[in-house]
């Protein structure tokens, strides 16, 4: 027996509702979660907060600290690596990504010098080790500051050029091709008119 066609559009409509109404919110809050995941990563980037409380200058201190450095250094050595990529050729998407990851680094550096206490007189039979580390700390951030400086040099003055030159060189490939390239006969000589045709 066929089914009152009266109700059942009804019930099909009620269905749709609740489908639109479970979706619409299943993508709200999934994009309300996105969003607020990635702003708390772009907060802790920025703001690093020191793991462990600030040093009394014990040996396990010194120990400690030393590990912490060394790991900040590794995290310079990741984040240079993606200079020669700038230096092979600039893009301002990659340029962008670096200066975020020169951000987080700079967070790290500044956690390590602020639980070691880098800036402060050591005193004790380790106090010649501490002024090692100090140094080390001060001269990580000379580096990477270098290394800054020359790929802003670079993208205001010698990426420039090295797009014009490249610019000029696949000019004179692409010219090369048009006359049949550098394996190509050489054009013949003109003819003289007045001689006999081979």
């Amino acid at each position: 027996m066929p089914s009152d066609p009266s109700a059942s559009p009804a019930e099909y409509r009620r269905y749709r509702r609740f489908l639109s109404w479970f979706v619409l919110s299943f993508v709200s809050i999934g994009s309300l979660y996105l969003l607020v995941s990635v702003g708390v990563t772009i907060y802790r980037r920025r703001h690093a907060e020191p793991w462990g409380a600030p040093v009394s200058g014990t040996a396990d201190d010194l120990e400690s600290c030393a590990e912490e450095l060394s790991d900040v250094e590794q995290g310079l050595e990741r984040h240079l690596d993606n200079f020669d990529h700038l230096i092979a050729h600039y893009d301002a998407e990659l340029a962008q990504r670096w200066s975020e990851e020169r951000g987080f680094w700079l967070g790290q550096w500044r956690v390590a010098g602020t639980r070691c206490r880098y800036g402060d007189s050591h005193h004790g039979p380790l106090a010649k080790r501490w002024e090692e580390l100090a140094v080390i700390h001060g001269e990580l951030r000379e580096t990477e500051q270098r290394y800054d400086t020359e790929l802003l040099r670079f993208g205001q003055h010698e990426e420039p050029r090295l797009d014009e030159l490249r610019d000029r060189l696949a000019s004179v490939t692409r010219q090369m091709g048009a006359n049949g390239g550098p394996g190509a006969s050489p054009d013949p000589a003109p003819h003289d008119p007045g001689e006999p045709t081979p």
